[in-house]
């Protein structure tokens, strides 16, 4: 019977009746890749090349982001590129996935080529994604090519994600005091079910045990609560010490050391310090203290 239908709807298509079901992949091929014809905009650090079809004060925008969150940067960990880093600008999907992109994120870094690549979107969700992947690009310019820990390498990402601009100032520049908080939530409630990740595994988390579909996002927030908790208890001085050693040795258990004291001798302290920490926490969006 089957068999039957299937000739039927073959015949149908051949005779031009009935559609081949390859006639959209047909389309896709016959359109290809779109084109990219590139323009570019010079920052004071940065080298965006964007696609000549997004306003140039679209790509002004985001060259003026870039340069405010890297003040950020620059302000906690002293350190500046001798080179200015490398940005490039999409305006859609297609060419997007031509240098590289992933459908299913709007941003990533490339430490092979040193470029930070992200893709049109609103502002309201693009700028959190700058700021996010713009981290990335600093810490591997900042490191040098060595093995990055994940926890370490994306908890400070979201971090810096969700710095916000202080309007009650005259400046309105981003604050390190003002970090949104909401992610934190779900490892609060992690903590009170005791079902958070213990901080010994999570130190030694692969990338694919990072990113398993299951875990994921209690895998990001809790990297984020974990450097939330160093970050504002030692003004960036935790991490930017853990950055130095990393950079020095290349080898994230030395790295470790200066987070968690030699062979990890106050790993438990610190862990129950920080699990008191997270639970008193104000964890409405944006909360100043």
């Amino acid at each position: 019977m089957f068999r039957s239908i299937a000739l039927f709807l073959v015949m149908l298509s051949a005779a031009g009746l009935y559609p081949a079901l390859s006639a959209q992949e047909r389309i896709g091929k016959a359109r290809g890749k779109i084109k990219i014809a590139w323009s570019e905009l010079n920052t004071k650090n940065y080298k965006i090349e964007y696609e000549a079809v997004i306003p140039v004060q679209t790509a002004q925008k985001i060259g003026g982001e870039l340069e405010d969150i890297l003040v950020q940067y620059q302000g906690l960990f002293r350190f500046k590129s001798s080179k200015k880093m490398l940005v490039r600008f999409m305006d859609s999907e297609n060419t997007y996935e031509q240098v590289g992109g992933d459908p299913r994120m709007a941003g990533f870094y490339n430490p092979g080529s040193g470029y930070l690549v992200i893709k049109q979107l609103p502002f309201y969700d693009l700028i959190p994604i700058v700021y996010h992947e713009a981290f990335h690009q600093y810490l591997h310019s900042f490191v040098g090519d060595v093995q990055i820990p994940i926890w370490f390498n994306e908890g400070m990402a979201v971090y810096f994600e969700g710095m916000q601009r202080d309007e009650k100032s005259k400046t309105r520049a981003l604050s390190p005091k003002l970090i949104k908080r909401g992610k934190i939530r779900m490892v609060k409630d992690a903590i009170n079910t005791r079902t958070q990740i213990p901080l010994e595994t999570l130190l030694k988390v692969t990338h694919e045990e990072f990113h398993d579909k299951e875990n994921e996002a209690l895998y990001y927030s809790q990297s984020f609560a974990v450097m939330f908790y160093f970050m504002q208890l030692s003004r960036g001085k935790a991490a930017l010490n853990y950055m130095k050693e990393l950079k020095k040795t290349g080898d994230p258990e030395a790295a470790n050391t200066k987070l968690f004291g030699k062979k990890m001798k106050n790993l438990k302290r610190i862990e129950a310090s920080w699990k008191s920490y997270i639970r008193k926490l104000d964890t409405r969006q944006v909360a100043s203290k």
